[in-house]
């Protein structure tokens, strides 16, 4: 399950405070540091600190009560990657369970999509890589509706859409100003523009 929206990092910060608050939410970072575990964050100034830095790709939801918890999974460095970062590898954190929030890169010199992303149950039997028996740890009712939960904040939040696709607040202001543009799949939005309307 994909939602895709337009958002700055400023939004993105604020789609992570908003899984943050859901009960029993679990934010960790999917990828470690060389030979480091996998930082769980535990308060909203941690995550914070994380997307203020390079974590900020490497970060992770987990709901709790949907189940599904993560499992560790070792990467070992080849011998060049050995040599060049100075470490063994890392570990990765696996659940068919896992929510990820992701802004592109920018795309021609405009703001690229965002998207809120997780597994849906057909899609991690058909796709995934992991067991039927992980697989059915998950409640995947209850992840979908958490995840829903937090797309209709992001709608709700957002003052304009590109096309069918939301706008966040700083996204728009910084529009609207004609600070950034808009990547519309091929070519840049500028403000105004007839497919970026008020919600």
């Amino acid at each position: 399950m994909t939602n895709i929206f337009f958002a700055t990092d400023a939004d993105i910060a604020q789609v992570w405070q908003w899984l943050f608050e859901v009960p029993g939410m679990k934010i960790f970072e999917d990828y470690s540091s060389p030979d480091k575990p996998n930082r769980w964050f535990n308060t909203w100034d941690e995550i914070s600190d994380a997307l203020d830095s390079e974590s900020r790709w490497l970060l992770a939801a987990w709901p709790e009560t949907a189940g599904g918890r993560p499992r560790v999974d070792k990467i070992s460095f080849d011998a060049d990657t050995q040599r060049k970062l100075g470490a063994k590898g890392r570990t990765a954190l696996r659940s068919p369970a896992t929510i990820n929030v992701r802004r592109n890169n920018d795309q021609n010199g405009c703001l690229a999509s965002a998207s809120i992303a997780c597994w849906t149950e057909k899609g991690a039997r058909q796709r995934s890589i992991l067991s039927e028996e992980f697989i059915d740890e998950v409640d995947w009712a209850k992840l979908r509706s958490i995840v829903s939960k937090i797309q209709r904040q992001v709608i709700k939040s957002s003052p304009a859409k590109l096309r069918s696709y939301p706008v966040m607040p700083d996204a728009y202001e910084r529009f609207r100003a004609g600070e950034i543009n808009l990547w519309n799949w091929g070519e840049a939005c500028s403000y105004p523009s007839p497919l970026v309307t008020l919600t």
